[in-house]
């Protein structure tokens, strides 16, 4: 575990706040971006943005992440009915750990707590973020927290929406249940409706049946495949917000065409079969501004 001073308080409900040891150095001209974020899908894309932001350092400064403790009893995150019941404990506790510490490499705060508390509220409001990305996380947002930032809010979710399919917390299942052969990840508004904000971007689509046409026996096999183009979406969508700010404009981005923007060769490893094969990440080819 990478050092990091680890504060818990009684009002968070559950979780605890990890403060690096060593926190980042950023100049603050750059992007106020907060993730709320969680497994291997919440990893890569901050990894991909803290590169983004290490390299670009006027663009971007990512001052917060909030994520799931999918270990605590007490956490109220949907864990029964989202994607962490297909995990073991112990996966649990490993995928936890391993996005703590990415926070705590790039210097990042991190807390695993109920965000609709007034220690959170005044947490948020001193990282003062001017956008707000959310990837596969556990809890629901309340109006203070998805109004605040000035450049909008967004989430990233997993199924078909522009067909009305798959909101809520079982996007694969519904998406197996209407019969969909293949099924984007899509990022959109956040508002008070869960999931139903309008959209701003739609994947390439992802094929998410086998080579038989049948759908795999885990669905830890299509999260991984439909959330893979996350990172470079959000580079993307971080990049276009930017260059919005940098315009003397407000409010959020309404329109990314990535059928557009995503380069062949992701459109192509995306429309391969899905596999079984539970150790098999989908690594997609970097964003060109990371290169």
């Amino acid at each position: 575990m990478t050092h990091f001073n680890k504060i818990i308080k009684p009002e968070t409900v559950w979780g605890e706040l990890y403060e690096p040891a060593v926190p980042k150095k950023n100049s603050g001209e750059g992007l106020r971006v907060v993730l709320f974020i969680s497994c291997n899908c919440g990893d890569i894309t901050l990894k991909n943005l803290f590169r983004f932001e290490q390299k670009y350092p006027d663009k971007l400064n990512i001052v917060g992440v909030a994520t799931d403790d999918p270990v605590d009893p007490n956490a109220r995150i949907t864990l029964r009915k989202r994607v962490w019941s297909a995990y073991t404990p112990e996966e649990r506790s490993e995928l936890k750990d391993k996005l703590i510490n990415t926070c705590m490499d790039a210097g990042i705060p991190c807390y695993t707590g109920a965000v609709k508390t007034d220690y959170f509220r005044s947490m948020f409001k001193t990282w003062d973020p001017e956008a707000l990305i959310m990837f596969c996380f556990g809890q629901w947002l309340d109006p203070f927290l998805f109004e605040y930032p000035v450049m909008g809010s967004y989430n990233l979710h997993p199924s078909d929406l522009p067909k009305h399919i798959g909101a809520g917390t079982q996007p694969f299942q519904n998406a197996m249940k209407n019969g969909l052969k293949t099924a984007p990840l899509v990022i959109h508004q956040i508002t008070g409706l869960i999931d139903m904000g309008p959209i701003v971007g739609v994947s390439a689509p992802v094929n998410i049946t086998l080579a038989d046409g049948t759908y795999p026996s885990s669905l830890l096999t299509l999260l991984e495949k439909i959330t893979s183009p996350g990172g470079w979406m959000c580079v993307q969508l971080i990049s276009e917000i930017f260059e919005k700010r940098s315009a003397g404009l407000t409010g959020p981005i309404e329109r990314i065409d990535f059928e557009k923007e995503l380069p062949a060769d992701i459109k192509i490893l995306l429309a391969k079969p899905a596999t079984n094969d539970l150790t098999e990440m989908y690594t997609v080819p970097e964003h060109p501004l990371l290169k």
